[in-house]
């Protein structure tokens, strides 16, 4: 109690209210005082000390004698310097607060958002495909690094598009992620700095951020970045809910321009999130969950000319123990127990399942959407 009450006094605001209160009490008292005479049954001098203070000056009573006049000089040039210090007071603490925001210090007030964790050279590419692929929905990002705020600038003003709020320090920690709001978070993605000389390897961090996240919000979907295909099933026990390897892709498409020429060509304009021709996904009318496949195929051919590739669905609390070995690691041991004592269930909140150019008699589902080339 006494040291809030410390705390209390020492605020500058609290400080300032204080001195105005006692200064319109000081000055009603006193003008009472000395004119006696001239105030009316009826008249408050505290609502005179006020409007005297803030020079507004409504006229409702003027003092007559000289010591009353002499006392309502006083009382200006006090309100005048308590007023001014009010407005300077609140003008500081939103000021303060930008500058913290600016330096990644203040929580973020932002739902539904993505979370970015980390930065390398994918981040431009992440931020430039989000802000192309929200097709002019303001989308929310946060980003989670240690770059310079010249650099978090030049990234708000190149990615206009994206309403981009930044926190700075380690995305491992708790306070952190609970500065980015995680607990209002959509999606969050994770790309490790590649020269983070704190760990290891990437992946560490990678594995460990994902343990932090879940245990901190089960729900929160995960999209991680991992280097090492070995740590494959580590990031999968982590309860990551969707992960990204590194390496096969690329080495997919050297070969390819080697051994398939004008297939990484073909894969290049598909992926690229500028293309008109790029992959999209499109909500399937009702009237063919049901009908075939074939059906829905020539029904978007005819109507939009678009190719139809598949179909995907999302399917809820799908276990991870299919994909849990029986030999386990003594570090797959640790996340597994580590999980359960944070409270974590083992099953997976949601994973994506696509169905790729399905037999022409294949059934559409309930809740499935289609996969389409326009």
């Amino acid at each position: 109690m006494r040291l809030w009450f410390r705390h209390l006094i020492r605020n500058s605001f609290f400080q300032v209210g204080a001195g105005i209160i006692l200064v319109m009490i000081f000055g009603g008292v006193v003008i009472r005082f000395l004119e006696a005479g001239q105030i009316a049954e009826g008249e408050n001098p505290f609502w005179w000390t006020i409007v005297t203070m803030t020079t507004v000056g409504y006229g409702d009573f003027t003092p007559e004698s000289l010591e009353g006049r002499l006392f309502a000089v006083i009382i200006m040039f006090a309100g005048i310097s308590l007023i001014s210090l009010l407005t300077a007071t609140i003008s500081s603490i939103f000021v303060a607060k930008k500058i913290r925001e600016g330096k990644g210090l203040e929580k973020v007030d932002a739902s539904r958002h993505i979370i970015l964790c980390g930065w390398n050279k994918n981040g431009d590419q992440i931020l430039d495909s989000i802000q192309y692929l929200s097709e002019g929905e303001k989308v929310e990002v946060v980003l989670i690094n240690d770059l310079s705020e010249d650099r978090i600038n030049q990234l708000k003003t190149r990615y206009r598009g994206l309403k981009i709020h930044y926190v700075a320090g380690d995305f491992t920690q708790e306070k952190i992620l609970d500065r980015a709001n995680l607990q209002e978070a959509d999606t969050v993605v994770i790309i490790p700095n590649q020269t983070d000389e704190a760990i290891g390897s990437p992946d560490e961090k990678t594995i460990f951020a994902t343990l932090t996240i879940k245990s901190m919000e089960p729900n929160v979907r995960v999209v991680a970045y991992m280097n090492d295909k070995e740590n494959l099933t580590h990031i999968r026990r982590a309860n990551a809910d969707e992960v990204v390897l590194s390496d096969d892709f690329g080495a997919y498409m050297l070969a390819s321009h080697v051994m398939d020429p004008g297939i990484p060509q073909v894969i290049n304009t598909l992926l690229d999130n500028k293309s008109p021709s790029r992959f999209k996904r499109v909500n399937i009318p009702g009237e063919f969950v049901g009908k075939t496949y074939d059906e829905l195929f020539t029904y978007f051919r005819k109507k939009h000319g678009w190719v139809m590739i598949g179909v995907y669905s999302e399917e809820e609390n799908l276990g991870i123990g299919e994909i849990l070995s029986a030999d386990t690691s003594a570090l797959d041991a640790f996340i597994e127990r580590k999980l359960k004592e944070g409270g974590i269930s083992l099953q997976e909140e949601s994973k994506i399942n696509t169905v790729i150019n399905p037999d022409y008699d294949y059934v559409i589902k309930e809740g499935e959407r289609a996969i389409v080339i326009p």
